[in-house]
């Protein structure tokens, strides 16, 4: 088996030995090994839906950013095609240009019970964390940047302080987020964290109080998801719980303010409605406007 993680080593290796530029050489290695830690170990089972995801990351990565995560997952591959290393390159189907500039589709809300219902009650940060973007529908990045100096779960006001794109600071209130509530406060209790990152590596593998890396959560996003039995990214949270508040009738400034978009027109990629939920507004108007008439 050839995994992931000797596949790209085997790569730089080869860029050093042909006296590579350094400064490409740490480009693409920075990016590769990003790429590894969410990737299976074994690179003959990484499949085009993982890279997409390497791609998109939170959500939040700027599109040249993504462009060039494509072009260095782009040059491995077509080393290891041209070595012999592996017979196909995933790559050549996934356009540079093509990365979805819109939110992907909300989770269904039993979807996201049944991948919640897979994390273990001992898990309490992953519990809390995967928690807190369903119910606040804030940024993976913005979550995991949480401080515990940032939050205050004093009754009847609980609230938390994110920053979020360039670092534009904003106070996320826990008011409908009654589980998140909970789980957080269970979470700090169990880990006895007193300070610095709330949501950070595990103590027993090295974890420090700084907050735990991305890859880190989408790996385990992506086992509780298979152990469910369903597909999805973290991102997803996020569309859900804005989609669900603006079908709720929540106006649109308040969830500009809840996710903290600069302008309406981001908000409103949210607003997609199902076939049952046009077919209730047209026929509401059609007696609406029959009683007019």
């Amino acid at each position: 088996m050839l995994t992931t993680a000797a596949a790209i080593e085997t790569f730089l290796a080869t860029l050093r030995s042909a006296q590579t530029p350094i400064n490409t050489i740490k480009a693409y290695r920075l990016d590769l090994l990003r790429f590894a830690r969410s990737a299976p170990e074994d690179l003959a089972a990484v499949t085009i839906a993982q890279i997409h995801a390497f791609l998109d990351g939170d959500g939040g990565l700027s599109a040249a950013t993504r462009r060039r995560r494509h072009a260095s997952v782009s040059a491995l591959y077509r080393f290891l095609v041209r070595q012999d290393l592996t017979a196909t390159n995933p790559m050549a189907r996934i356009d540079a240009g093509t990365t979805p500039e819109r939110e992907p589709r909300p989770l269904a809300e039993e979807t996201v019970k049944r991948i919640l219902a897979a994390i273990p009650t001992t898990a309490t940060r992953d519990r809390a964390l995967f928690t807190v973007l369903y119910e606040t529908g804030m940024r993976v990045s913005e979550a995991l940047g949480i401080h515990v100096a940032d939050l205050d779960l004093s009754s009847d006001d609980e609230k938390v302080r994110v920053f979020g794109k360039g670092q534009r600071e904003r106070t996320v209130l826990l008011t409908a987020a009654p589980e998140s509530i909970r789980l957080l406060r269970r979470h700090l209790k169990a880990s006895a964290i007193q300070s610095g990152a709330i949501f950070r590596g595990d103590r027993r593998y090295g974890g420090s109080n700084l907050p735990l890396e991305y890859s880190v959560a989408h790996y385990a996003w992506q086992k509780y998801c298979r152990k469910a039995g369903v597909t999805g990214t973290i991102h997803q949270l996020r569309h859900s719980r804005a989609s669900q508040l603006i079908q709720a009738g929540v106006p649109l400034a308040t969830v500009r303010k809840l996710l903290g978009h600069r302008n309406i027109q981001s908000t409103l990629l949210y607003a997609e409605v199902d076939q049952a939920t046009i077919k209730h507004d047209l026929l509401q108007y059609q007696r609406q406007h029959g009683r007019r008439t």
